[in-house]
């Protein structure tokens, strides 16, 4: 009970201050991987597509720090995602963000061509965007792992591996004063 309360008075005194903002993105990506054949894009029939809600707290005027849980939603990177990033506004509506993204890859086999594995992978995200309006702004990121990971088996027979190189994204997020 007396966690409750302290809950309650916590969220009342942060609430109250207008420094907390709430809310979700969804974001298009374009994954790189390397294969015996070199350099290609992720071999899926569309671009996958993650969604994730955010918490963020805005530190300043300039600075603010988000925190964001989500998932991915097409076959060959599916799975859940969790995050931490800084945002600096270089001037009113232009910032740039650092972070990291831990995705865990579910894997199953889906086809006699198609088997993807299930690694976590820790990535460092950089990158620029520009707020629209005061809930709406696009995002532009960056992403590279710290540890290449095997994501996908691909082929007939013997299966070659692709591994996860880099990520680029676009996102669109949407966010309110709590």
């Amino acid at each position: 009970m007396n966690k409750i309360v302290l809950f309650i008075l916590f969220f009342c005194i942060t609430s109250s201050a207008q420094n907390f903002k709430c809310g979700f993105d969804v974001e298009f990506s374009w994954i790189r991987i390397s294969d015996a054949n070199g350099m290609g894009m992720l071999g899926v029939s569309q671009s996958p597509i993650s969604g994730h809600l955010n918490l963020g707290y805005n530190v300043n005027e300039s600075i603010s720090v988000q925190i964001k849980i989500g998932r991915s939603i097409v076959t060959e990177f599916l799975g859940w995602e969790y995050g931490i990033l800084g945002k600096y506004k270089l001037f009113k509506p232009l910032y740039i963000s650092f972070g990291i993204l831990n995705h865990r890859n579910e894997g199953d086999i889906y086809s006699n061509q198609l088997a993807v594995s299930s690694p976590s992978i820790l990535m460092i995200q950089s990158g620029a965007g520009i707020d629209i309006v005061d809930f709406f702004s696009l995002g532009f990121d960056y992403y590279i792992p710290t540890i290449k990971q095997v994501i996908v088996w691909r082929g007939f027979g013997v299966r070659e591996p692709q591994t996860f190189e880099k990520m680029i994204r676009l996102g669109f997020n949407f966010g309110w004063e709590l």
